[in-house]
């Protein structure tokens, strides 16, 4: 960790740099009062940010508003302990990796939406794009295990999408942009309310030719939400979307291909399409002195396709999967021995079932279903977190969860050449936390914690080809995943206008989970270390200028054989952001904002033995203006400024002989108009 000293030695400097300004600020700016933000991720409560013993990022409406990003997925490749890397440049196969788990970032990432798990139960991971960007209200990010609140897959934190809620006046909203390669978008929406009731509808269509040849990307969306405030005690609410799209899947490229032609396919024919629906329905009931009850229903529909008519080897898959989720908790605050306590207990279930369905194969056509599976995952989590304030700024935060798994696998080869495999298999597993906080002044804490994580077997790495007695078995031997983490932050608020944060952090991982190319099968691994800092600021130094900024630098290491000592691949050593917005640029209503972003370089993904050279590093610049007046807004802009040419993702070829690319788009621009009524 000591490679980084000398860049934190420059950059705490310029962190602090506005405290001068600052201490030169009138009376009146010095007493300017703002609400506290509150958080409701990190505790599954609304709670103010200082009183969480985690690192937290919060990307509110406002930095929504001056990005130039056009997924989710791009909004987070900015945050400090994110990597993101974006197979297609499009947002649809993207993984989003917290704190350095490489390959397996993508399951060791819990995601949701508005509180609702979206994580698959199979390699497939998040479809960042079922969830279009104009629907989000902000986005709340836990950096570091919440496995004792949330259960699986949080080894590396979790990361929440919270969509806009319907607002009390009649409001119409539509807009459209146009960019590079061919892209368009068209969004809309209506939202409104009459006294106890508020709904939203909201609609959308994307497309884009993409960067590369065949790289299309296709999508339609239609969600809505309604609030139904029964009384002060009482609150219904029922939320639901839907997304289908279609797209092409270029594929890698080798490093000669890269030379060539970075814009080439070598899969020109795959692609794939999906839908995937959902709907939830919550209640909050407040029970006078005894606390509130908070339960959420939600049932999910996905299904794909993909097509990969290769000449020798054609394959195509279909897949479907059901999920029913349950998720009730209690929360009380209240007093034990005059001292403020809060509470919150409570219970996740899920209930999954995917079916595929694949045909052909090795000289076998596309027409010939070849095999079939039904897999049935459900999840049962029982979990309690209390906070005691055992002063009135220094609190004590502890958690402990029980999650049990049960697995039902079904493979069956229908063309007889492999035994079917039929089984069924379970597992259980504990998480526990402690966290100390201490608040020292206003919206400025300083905290340490400890946990313990886990991750079960995603169904996919369970099952397996056993080629000496050719049949589908289970991986009854993987184990789930655990891990000792621990982290130490301070939260320093210098004024009402600058900010800045410091966390260090530390994940001792047993049995980490990941896919070993040597033997071609899913592995635990004895022992990982993940390791490494975050800085964060935000500085408004006068009225017009916004400066925000992050650095992070991490350090992912096998410790024991077989790659004792090896990095990890996939995980860059620094990764950093600089940027800043201009209000009012010349005229009243004019916006100005750019990013500076920069990528270390890495091991290519299934390059364990670290034997090639790694990715480079790269950078981007991005730009935006905007104009707004009255009831329209106009914008334009830039992303990748200085047209560099990297790739975000490499990864091993099957026999780990070469490297492969997806190159990154070039240049790019985008424009568009607003209006709001």
């Amino acid at each position: 960790m000591f490679k980084c000293l000398k860049f934190i030695i420059i950059c705490i400097p310029l962190m602090f740099a506005g405290v001068c300004r600052a201490e030169t600020a009138t009376k009146e700016e010095k007493s300017m009062a703002t609400l506290p933000e509150v958080v409701v991720t990190a505790t599954r409560t609304a709670s103010e940010i200082e009183r969480v013993p985690a690192g937290i990022t919060v990307i509110t409406h406002e930095d929504i508003k001056n990005s130039n990003a056009g997924s989710i997925s791009d909004l987070l490749s900015s945050g400090e302990g994110i990597v993101v890397r974006n197979l297609q440049g499009n947002g649809k196969n993207t993984q989003v990796d917290l704190r350095g788990y490489g390959e397996t970032g993508p399951y060791n990432t819990l995601v949701l939406v508005d509180g609702r798990r979206v994580n698959g139960i199979d390699l497939s991971g998040v479809d960042w794009t079922q969830i279009p960007i104009d629907q989000v209200e902000r986005i709340e990010i836990v950096r570091g295990t919440g496995t004792v609140l949330y259960g699986d897959n949080a080894t590396g934190g979790v990361i929440n999408i919270i969509t806009k809620t319907p607002s009390d006046k009649f409001t119409t909203k539509g807009g459209i942009t146009l960019g590079s390669y061919d892209r368009k978008r068209m969004e809309a929406s209506v939202s409104g309310g009459y006294d106890m009731i508020a709904a939203s509808i909201n609609a959308s269509h994307d497309e884009t030719d993409g960067y590369r040849k065949n790289n299309k990307y296709k999508a339609e969306d239609i969600g809505g939400k309604i609030v139904f405030d029964a009384s002060e005690s009482l609150s219904l609410k029922i939320i639901g979307s839907y997304h289908e799209d279609e797209y092409g899947l270029p594929g890698p490229l080798t490093e000669t291909q890269l030379k060539s032609d970075r814009r080439d396919s070598t899969n020109p024919l795959d692609e794939g399409n999906s839908k995937d629906s959902y709907i939830k329905a919550g209640i909050d009931l407040m029970v006078g002195n005894y606390g509130t009850m908070v339960a959420d229903l939600s049932y999910r529909n996905r299904s794909s396709e993909a097509v990969f008519p290769d000449s020798t080897s054609p394959l195509a898959t279909d897949s479907n999967s059901e999920t029913w989720g349950v998720t009730p908790r209690y929360i009380w605050n209240g007093d034990i021995f005059n001292h403020k306590n809060r509470l919150v207990a409570g219970a996740d279930f899920y209930w999954s079932e995917q079916d595929i369905d694949s045909y052909g194969g090795f000289f076998i056509p596309l027409t010939t279903k070849t095999s079939i599976s039904n897999i049935k995952r459900d999840s049962a989590g029982l979990y309690l977190n209390n906070e005691y304030a055992v002063k009135e700024n220094i609190l004590l935060s502890l958690g402990a969860r029980h999650e049990k798994v049960q697995y039902d696998l079904l493979q069956k080869d229908m063309t007889g050449f492999l035994g079917p495999l039929d089984e069924q298999t379970s597992d259980s597993e504990n998480a526990y936390n402690a966290g100390l906080t201490f608040i020292y002044a206003k919206k400025s804490s300083v905290f340490v914690r400890a946990n313990r994580s886990f991750r079960f077997p995603l169904t996919d790495e369970l099952v397996y080809i056993d080629w000496s007695t050719l049949t589908y078995k289970a991986n009854t031997g993987l184990k789930p995943q655990t891990g000792i983490h621990y982290e130490a932050g301070i939260r320093h608020s210098f004024t009402e206008r600058i900010s800045g944060s410091v966390t260090l952090f530390r994940a001792e991982i047993e049995n980490e989970l990941f896919y070993n190319p040597s033997t071609f099968g899913n592995e635990n691994h004895p022992e990982t270390l993940h390791q490494g800092i975050e800085i964060g600021y935000k500085a408004k130094p006068i009225d017009k200028l916004t400066l925000f900024g992050n650095f992070t630098y991490e350090e992912a290491n096998f410790e024991k054989a077989p790659y004792k000592g090896n990095e990890i691949p996939a995980v860059p050593g620094y990764k950093g952001n600089l940027g800043f917005r201009i209000d009012d640029v010349a005229v009243t209503g004019l916006v100005f904002s750019a990013a500076y972003n920069y990528i270390g370089s890495s091991h290519v993904i299934s390059d364990q033995a670290n034997n090639f050279d790694k990715l480079d590093s790269y950078y981007t610049i991005d730009a935006k203006l905007a104009y707004k007046y009255k009831m329209i807004k106009a914008f334009i802009g830039v992303n990748n400024l200085t047209d560099r040419k990297y790739s975000e993702y490499g990864v091993m070829d099957t026999f780990l002989t070469k490297r492969n690319f997806y190159p990154a788009p070039e240049r790019n621009f985008f424009a568009g108009i607003q209006f709001e009524f």
